[in-house]
Parts: structure tokens; C-alpha cells; sequence
């Protein structure tokens, strides 16, 4: 097939084109939370002229978090057998494939009054997405036995000869092949699918993450759910996602600062510490090239300067809080900051030096910041929890992160202990904190809204091998020792913030101040405890964060008596004994209690600074 769309399916899009504004005849307001556009004043007002009004209508009913979508890949096994083989071969070299294979789309949208808007896409392209996700998926007997994200693409050509050999589309139109290569859908030229991996029971933590950062003034990607059917089969409820790209800057950014250089960040050969920029380039998966800083747009005329005049600047002896400013838009920055802390991401820039877009603006020359992929926010933990506790007692102005003492000039001499703007950070840490979006009320209201229009769609058709530990329903209570609950989280994080903010000199530690007062329990198996809270275990304050809880162990034949600290804020459990005292205890059983050895009294200590327990008899 040649053509762009057919007749009947050109027809099909403008109905529904059509539909969409006699619904909306004469409003131009969006009401949805989940189609918030605030921006950050100081970047001027977005100008949209540039932009398809038509499409732009079907964008925001796209990701209307009120609207129903669903969304079917109608793809073939002969594609799916060629996106496997694609995988097999770059995997073995070290890349990640860039071969789009074919696939027709077919999204409805219902909205509340039951009006459906229907669009069919012919021919987009579908590849593989995302790095530590991507594995073996798809094989003749089994058909798709596991589950994998998408990126899908609505401008490929497939006439690459080198990619699709005799299978390459032969445009003998240059004109339709033009349209083609220039074809958007809802103004967007790629579209990214991610399943519920994570297993986020909320369904909704990383679409609300990325609507506080815009309701703060933070520039980021529109995300939305939808109901996925992949060839026959049902996929469940996935993630889909705004690209950060061209007409994402376009869409929120004035004329003038348009045309700058933008890049994502991740871990190539180096992290992204701001440290120095040996690894900055064009991505090329085919040459196996992978860059830090990998540049997005400008590809063929950038210099890299901004860049480079960037990390020389912060990393000079020289530097000044007047120079900083001069690189960095300082305000929009410290909403990024402390939105960031909110969300509590291990993987972002802060704590992983990962994560993020970077953008230079080309009528200031100043870096903004973008956030992307936040698929552990909100106590979701889910394989990674690299501080024990979520993520929940960490300062705002600490000066290490989950790799160890923080590296990042960008952090270090702006929000942390001795920073230029520690004052004005956690003045904006405040202010965010009394965002309604922070509070259990906001956030089930999401969630109801999700779980009535999709409750009936999170079950998948069949039994995928890397979800078979997947509940895949909705609960927003659900903690399980991999997620916390969204109210254990935000309690917990409005707790710590607030002893730090009522601390005047900004501890460059993580110790809570000395207000804040922990929860703990010790539970065990011990006489009539059965793993509960009591009040003649709970633990006291000692001062300089730690906590005691004493306890007679008498053995009687057969006894096997062991226990766990318990935070009943944040629902964690913490087993982490000094080795200093090992000889009173030993780790017991698959989830590694601490089994006493011998009779006695004893008195039990945690340290909340360190999370770690101390034993004496």
C-alpha cells in the first residue's frame, strides 16, 4: 500500500476531526487536571500558530485524563517475527535496533457523554522501546509471550533498503512520500507505549507526576492511559506518551526561544554529572554509538557550545552565583528541584544522573530542564529501592545520592547545604508543598476517574512470562514491600519536609531534625506480638536519631524467636543489623528476619540516620 491513507480512512479521520470540534463548538478552555499547559511565566507564552488546530484538538482529547482510550496495533506475525530477529541481532552487538516494522493503528476516544472518535493510522512504525526493558518477546510457537514497550512512529517511509531489503517501499509518488515523512497524528510525530511493568496498582503515579511538574511551571510531556490491544491479543492498561521532541518545544516555548539545542540524558559511557562532556553526539544505534548527552535536535549544524560553555562554567574555581545565573534559568530550575524531590525518582538527574531533557533557549542561551520517564515515583519501588524507605526521608539539601557523594555541579552549588539558592529552594519547596495535587483527596480523585473507565481493561488476554507476578487491577491501599501506597508516601515526604524547612541551618546530612518523630515497632513471632504493633514494643526517641525498644527472650524447646523493625508511616520494614553485634543474632528465612540466638533481656536500637539496628544484651 502506496498511499498515504485510504479514501474511506481519510474520511473516517476528518469525522472524527470533525466531531471533536462540534462537541467543543466555541470553548477553547481544557478543564481536565491531566491537560494542565501552565508554564513557568518567565519562558513567555507558547506560540501555537505553527501548530494544526485540528490536530491540536485531538491531542488534548488524546490525553483528557476523563476520555476512555483504546488503542490497536493491528500487526501481523511476520512483523512481530522481524522486530524479535531485529532485537536478536542488534542485542548481540551491543545496540538497541532502530527498525520501525508495520502496523496499522486504530485509536478510539469516548468521552463522558459516549461520543466516540475514531481515527485509523495505515502503515505507522513500530519498534521496540527503552533500555533495561527490552528482552526476547515473540516466537512462532508461542506467538508474543512477553510483554515490551513501543515507540511508534507516524512519519516512516520504509524505503530504507539497508533495513528492509526486497520488503522496502518503493515510492514511485515523491509528493505522497513527502506527506508521509511530514504525517502527524494529534500533532505528534511519534507516540511512546509503555505496559504497567512497575506494576504501579494506582495505574496513574507516573501521569500524575508529570502533571505536578506542569502545574508547578515545569515544562513536561503529556501522558495519558489507554487500553492496548496488541495483533489479537489484549496487553492490559498501558502508560502512552507526548515525545519530547521539535513540536513539544514548539507547543510550550515563545517563537524566540525556539531553535536551540536539545538533549536527552542518560548513562552512555559516563553518567550525566555535568562534569565534563566527553561523551556528547548524535545517536547511531547501527555504529553502536551512545552519547551522555545525546543531542536532539540541530543534529547536522550544532556545535555543541552551549553545552560545552555550560559544564566549563559550573566547573570552574571561578565560578559565581551572577555567572551560574547567566547559563541557568535559576527560577524554573528550583521548581524542577523541588517538584523532583516531591516525586521522589532514584532514577532522575539528581540521584542517578539520568533521566532528563535539557534545552537551551535561543533568545537567553539559558539550560531549562525536562523531565521524562518517572516510572518510580510516589513509593513505586519496584525492583530498586536503593535507601530502604522509598525515597521518603531523604533531606532536599543533601549533599550525596544513591550513587554515593553527589557529583553534579548543577546540585552542588545551587540546592544543597551551602548552595547559592538554599533560601529560595526551600521557599519553593514550601510553596509546592501546599499544592492540592499532594494530598490523598486530589489523588484518589484521579484514581477513581481511571479505575471507572478502565477497571474492565487491566486484565490481559493471556499469560505473559515476565508479568506472571502481576496483579494487574486497581488499588490505590496496595503496599507490598516493592510499592508503597500514595498516602504512606506523601505523609512520609510531607513529614520529612517539614522538619527540614523548620530546621534553620539545612542539615547537609540526612538526618530528619530532631521534630521528627519515627513510628517504629519492633514485630516479630515473639509470644502474643504475631508480627503486630504493640505499644510495649513501640520504639522511644532517644535523640540524634535513635530510637530503643527493650525485649525478654526466654527460649523454649524448639523456639525459633525473630523480628523486624517496623515504620508504621511508610509501611517499610528495616533488618539491617550492626555486624558489630552479630554474635546475638542471625538473619532468618527468605525475607531475612533477625533471629535471636540465646535467652536474655535485650536492648534493641535503630538508627534512622543509617537505617541500620543495634543489638545488646
Amino acid at each position: 500500500m502506496k498511499k498515504l491513507i485510504s479514501f474511506a480512512l481519510i474520511f473516517i479521520i476528518i469525522l472524527g476531526l470533525s466531531s471533536c470540534f462540534i462537541a467543543d463548538e466555541g470553548s477553547t478552555t481544557v478543564t481536565s487536571t491531566s491537560t494542565t499547559t501552565t508554564t513557568y511565566t518567565g519562558l513567555g507564552e507558547p506560540d501555537l500558530d505553527g501548530i494544526d488546530t485540528e490536530e491540536l484538538a485531538v491531542f488534548y482529547e488524546l490525553f483528557d485524563s476523563e476520555n476512555h482510550v483504546s488503542i490497536r496495533l493491528d500487526i501481523s506475525d511476520t512483523e512481530l517475527a522481524k522486530l524479535q530477529k531485529d532485537y536478536e541481532e542488534y542485542s548481540s552487538r551491543g545496540s538497541k535496533s532502530p527498525i520501525y516494522r508495520m502496523a496499522d493503528m486504530y485509536v478510539t476516544i469516548t468521552k463522558p457523554s459516549g461520543e466516540s472518535l475514531e481515527y485509523v493510522i495505515e502503515q505507522v512504525g513500530v519498534r521496540m522501546k527503552g533500555n533495561t526493558s527490552r528482552t526476547s518477546f515473540y516466537d512462532e510457537e508461542n506467538g508474543m509471550y512477553n510483554l515490551i514497550h513501543f515507540k511508534i512512529s507516524f512519519s516512516e517511509t520504509f524505503d530504507d533498503e539497508e533495513y528492509y531489503g526486497s520488503d522496502a517501499l518503493v515510492w514511485s509518488d515523491s509528493a505522497a512520500r513527502k506527506e508521509r515523512k511530514n504525517r502527524t497524528f494529534a500533532t505528534l510525530e511519534k507516540l511512546d507505549m509503555k505496559w504497567n511493568k512497575n506494576d504501579d496498582s494506582t495505574y496513574i503515579r507516573e501521569i500524575y507526576a508529570y502533571d505536578l511538574y506542569r502545574e508547578s511551571g515545569v515544562l513536561a510531556p503529556h501522558t495519558a492511559l489507554a487500553s492496548v490491544d496488541v495483533g489479537e491479543d489484549h496487553a492490559g492498561v498501558w502508560v502512552i506518551y507526548e515525545p519530547v521532541d521539535k513540536i513539544f518545544l514548539q507547543k510550550n516555548l515563545p517563537s524566540e526561544a525556539l531553535g536551540g539545542d536539545l538533549y536527552k540524558l542518560g548513562w552512555a559511557s559516563d553518567p550525566a554529572t555535568f562534569t565534563s562532556f566527553t561523551s556528547y553526539g548524535v545517536e547511531d544505534e547501527d555504529a553502536n554509538l551512545f552519547y551522555t548527552y545525546d543531542l536532539k535536535t540541530n543534529k547536522k549544524t550544532s556545535d555543541h557550545s552551549s553545552l560545552k560553555t555550560l559544564i566549563t562554567t559550573i566547573n570552574s574555581r571561578s565560578l559565581t552565583e551572577e555567572k551560574f545565573s547567566e547559563l541557568v534559568d535559576v527560577e524554573y530550575f528550583l521548581r524542577y528541584c523541588a517538584v523532583s524531590y516531591f516525586v521522589g525518582n532514584p532514577d532522575d538527574l539528581r540521584n542517578n544522573y539520568n533521566n532528563t531533557y535539557i534545552y537551551f533557549c535561543a533568545d537567553t542561551g539559558k539550560v531549562i530542564f525536562i523531565p521524562y520517564d518517572l516510572d518510580r515515583v510516589f513509593g513505586v519501588s519496584k525492583d530498586w529501592n536503593p535507601y530502604g524507605d522509598y525515597m521518603t526521608t531523604d533531606s532536599p539539601f543533601q549533599t550525596y545520592n544513591v550513587c554515593g557523594e553527589q557529583r553534579n555541579p548543577l546540585f552542588k552549588k545551587t540546592v544543597q547545604s551551602g548552595g547559592y539558592y538554599v533560601e529560595e529552594f526551600s521557599q519553593v519547596l514550601a510553596s509546592v508543598a501546599e499544592s492540592d495535587m499532594l494530598t490523598l483527596e486530589a489523588f484518589e480523585a484521579r484514581f477513581n476517574i481511571a479505575k471507572v473507565l478502565y477497571s474492565d481493561d487491566t486484565a490481559t488476554s493471556k499469560r505473559y512470562r515476565n508479568a506472571w507476578d502481576h496483579s494487574f487491577s486497581f488499588d490505590i491501599s496496595k503496599s507490598d514491600g516493592s510499592n508503597i501506597s500514595f498516602e504512606s508516601y506523601i505523609t512520609a515526604k510531607q513529614k520529612t519536609l517539614a522538619s527540614y524547612l523548620g530546621s534553620s541551618d539545612f542539615s547537609d546530612s540526612n538526618e530528619p531534625a530532631e521534630e521528627y518523630e519515627w513510628n517504629l515497632y519492633l514485630r516479630g513471632n515473639f509470644y502474643d506480638n504475631n508480627w503486630s504493633n504493640q505499644e510495649k514494643y513501640k520504639f522511644k526517641n532517644l535523640g540524634d536519631g535513635i530510637y530503643s525498644v527493650s525485649i525478654s527472650v526466654e527460649f523454649n524447646d524448639g523456639d525459633v524467636i525473630k523480628f523486624k523493625v517496623y515504620n508504621d508511616d511508610t509501611g517499610e520494614w528495616y533488618n539491617y543489623v550492626d555486624e558489630a553485634c552479630s554474635e546475638l543474632f542471625v538473619y532468618q528465612g527468605d525475607h531475612m528476619n533477625v533471629q535471636f540466638v540465646e535467652s536474655g533481656d535485650y536492648t534493641v536500637y535503630f538508627d534512622v540516620y543509617t537505617l541500620t539496628i543495634r543489638i545488646e544484651k
